[in-house]
């Protein structure tokens, strides 16, 4: 006979408590947490590439770029996640551990998250009225994929391979595909 073990609901609160303190940092889904594992040198060598770029971008403009440890909230959907990279521009963000409105988010694709990043955070990303753009960044080829809300709020997608810049509205400006891979696969 198999044993049934329930599935214990965490509330908002006892996550976002736990969060606080914890060694290890988890993903919240409407009362379900998931541990995240670490990530890979280029996974993390994109992300500091990214945002080293945005960074020279958001000097003297409202907006700020944001990596992994910062959290996204969706509210409507009582789900926390942890992006890659984010790009606030909101001055209405009080929360110094997690952003609601971000303008840009980007995932760089690993192998044990790419399907989440394709299908569940593309359809939870689309969800926030204030996201303009989502990246998917392929880590072992020169892959972009971005998708951008136009003004009839509908969505479109892009690609970007190695001799490509990407345009970035959030920020007017673009970064070449190159620049993304730096020390990775150049």
């Amino acid at each position: 006979m198999l044993a049934h073990t329930p599935v214990p609901y965490i509330s908002e609160a006892d996550y976002l408590a736990m969060e606080k303190n914890s060694q290890e940092r988890h993903e919240y889904i409407d009362g379900s947490i998931f541990a995240i594992t670490g990530a890979s040198r280029a996974h993390n060598q994109i992300s500091i590439n990214l945002v080293s770029l945005f960074h020279t971008q958001v000097k003297g403009t409202p907006c700020r770029v944001y990596m992994s440890d910062i959290k996204l909230k969706i509210a409507n959907r009582k789900t926390y996640y942890y992006p890659d990279v984010m790009l606030g521009c909101s001055d209405r963000e009080t929360d110094d551990y997690a952003l609601s409105q971000p303008c840009l988010i980007i995932e760089v694709l690993s192998p044990g998250t790419a399907s989440t990043d394709k299908r569940e955070k593309l359809l939870a990303y689309q969800s926030i009225p204030s996201v303009r753009e989502y990246c998917l960044v392929a880590q072992d080829k020169y892959s972009v994929k971005k998708y951008t809300r136009n003004q009839q709020q509908e969505w479109y997608l892009d690609y970007y391979s190695q001799q490509d810049s990407v345009p970035f509205g959030c920020l007017d400006c673009e970064i070449l595909v190159l620049d993304i891979y730096e020390g990775v696969l150049n």
